[in-house]
């Protein structure tokens, strides 16, 4: 198979998704002539290029915010760097010491990327990030560019998030690369690479962006929903478990060894959802399936599916008769806590037939306004 090149958005945590659409090509034995990323992205991109899975995936799961930043006290939220709960420590270091100690992140990404093995693998490692130093100046630097023992110090600089210090190539100042371009397809595609991946984890491009595909052939992987993948500085561990099966889920059904609109589907069990409920039923399952919340990072049988999707829908029913009870007990100056908990409103008109699958499913059970809890 002809290699591709591969393009990483940065995006923070949500960076584990990269890992496991990585697993997924590995498993269908794509590779890379060349690899662009921005901020986490260009971190993912040495460790793809250095062709180690197994040392990617203890990167990710040895992640924590106290191996990025270091504090004068302790956080109360060592999973989630912004967490409220920890707006009154980061203010005080920012005020003392006039920004974040990100010195521990050196140790931390050193400790994983090899980068003889990233200069010897082949692959044209390219990094985005925005130099500091003398007026605000995009770059591009690929591998070949970067003084021998100072990868690492670059894959920071493109990492390198507000505020934070002690970080980068000695004497110089980056800002982390998603400011200028978070997709940098651009980056590959002036050099002449046409054959193209792009695995995106976030909505912020930056201010170059440009996904221009003219003369290209282009894989575009990323989740139907950003916020699946959660917060960028969560690094709790069962959310990049479910990131990192997000992003091979969504890689397999890029290359269709999986289908589904929004979910998870082996093909012969698609298309006989299709055949037994039509393509625009299917459709209005999954989008219903997907506003009730149903688990996405699994891949489904036909009864398991309806059977989950029918389930939230009868709970949304219980849902909507407590919130008209809770209203009227408000009426009469009762129960008032629950307001909050029923007031915002979900249509699921839009969704006719499948409603009526649910209500033939489960005669006497009908609306037309269901409730999500706030």
């Amino acid at each position: 198979m002809k290699p591709y090149g591969l393009v990483l958005a940065g995006g923070g945590g949500k960076g584990a998704y990269q890992i496991g659409a990585w697993k997924a090509m590995k498993e269908m034995g794509i590779t890379f002539e060349a690899v662009a990323g921005a901020s986490i992205g260009a971190i993912n991109g040495a460790l793809i290029a250095s062709d180690d899975y197994d040392k990617a995936n203890k990167f990710w799961h040895n992640i924590s915010v106290d191996k990025g930043v270091k504090f004068a006290k302790n956080l109360p939220d060592t999973e989630n760097l912004f967490s409220r709960k920890n707006w009154g420590v980061i203010f005080k270091e920012v005020i003392k010491n006039k920004g974040i100690d990100a010195s521990p992140a050196e140790e931390f990404v050193a400790g994983y990327i090899d980068e003889k093995k990233v200069r010897d693998s082949g692959v044209a490692l390219g990094i985005i990030a925005v130099q500091m130093t003398q007026g605000v100046v995009p770059r591009e630097i690929f591998i070949h560019e970067i003084p021998d023992g100072q990868l690492v110090d670059y894959l920071l600089a493109s990492a390198n998030i507000p505020l934070a210090t002690n970080i980068g190539p000695e004497g110089e100042k980056f800002l982390d690369g998603g400011a200028y371009d978070n997709t940098p397809l651009m980056t590959l595609k002036k050099r002449g690479y046409n054959r193209l991946i792009i695995v995106d984890i976030s909505n912020i491009k930056g201010v170059a962006h440009n996904l221009n595909y003219l003369n290209s052939e282009v894989v575009h992987i990323r989740p139907y929903d950003m916020d699946d993948l959660g917060a960028a500085f969560d690094f709790d561990e069962e959310v990049i478990d479910r990131r990192i099966k997000l992003g091979y889920l969504d890689t397999r059904k890029a290359f269709s060894y999986l289908l589904g609109n929004i979910f998870y589907f082996e093909p012969d069990t698609f298309r006989v959802m299709v055949k037994r409920y039509s393509a625009d039923t299917v459709l209005q399952i999954e989008q219903v399936a997907h506003i009730l919340g149903v688990e996405k990072a699994k891949i489904y049988d036909e009864n398991e599916f309806v059977s989950a999707v029918k389930a939230e829908y009868e709970k949304e029913l219980i849902l909507q008769k407590e919130r008209e009870e809770a209203l009227q007990q408000e009426k009469d100056g009762l129960m008032l806590h629950l307001k909050k908990r029923f007031m915002e409103k979900k249509s699921f008109d839009d969704y006719p037939l499948a409603v009526e699958l649910f209500e033939s499913l489960n005669p006497g059970l009908t609306t037309k306004e269901m409730v999500t809890p706030v």
